[in-house]
């Protein structure tokens, strides 16, 4: 592999771990540091784009479990301005809405059904030239925080 992707899967892999580390910490009742999230959230947190040259920045702003059915995920940041932002959650499209032609803002908010596992959330923006991702941010989030198991393990695909 070459360096630089070496070098963009660790920094994906660490904001993975920061992901999962500030969802943890919200579960654990420390107060909610992104300024659009609601009071009754079930998970707040923020991740940004591993590169400089990948200006994606994510704020996970909430997800509300519901009482029957999918809840929602509120999410909104920064992406290169006036081009389409993909949100896939598991790998699954979840929404795909147009970045603001000034400052580059997107918001999204749209139901799905999260439990209690570790779901994977890419965002990014596709290159019309080369159909290739020219901005990507990746994180992972869980609705229970992990075990102390899970904790002391090393990353996936790390040894």
């Amino acid at each position: 592999m070459n360096e630089e992707l070496i070098e963009m899967k660790v920094c994906m892999r660490l904001a993975g771990m920061v992901a999962i580390a500030i969802l943890v910490s919200v579960s654990h009742g420390v107060p909610a540091f992104t300024e659009d999230a609601d009071a009754k959230a079930d998970v707040v947190g923020e991740a940004s784009s591993p590169s400089h040259k990948s200006p994606i920045h994510v704020k996970v702003v909430d997800y509300q479990k519901a009482e029957d059915g999918p809840g929602t995920l509120k999410m909104s940041g920064n992406a290169i301005p006036g081009k389409d932002v993909h949100i896939l959650v598991d790998g699954k499209p979840f929404a795909t809405v147009t970045a603001a032609t000034d400052d580059g803002t997107w918001s999204v908010e749209d139901k799905v059904a999260l439990d209690d596992t570790v779901h994977s959330v890419r965002v990014q923006q596709i290159d019309e030239t080369t159909n290739m991702p020219s901005a990507t941010a990746m994180f992972s989030m869980s609705l229970s925080p992990p075990s102390p198991e899970q904790l002391a393990a090393p990353p996936a695909g790390r040894h």
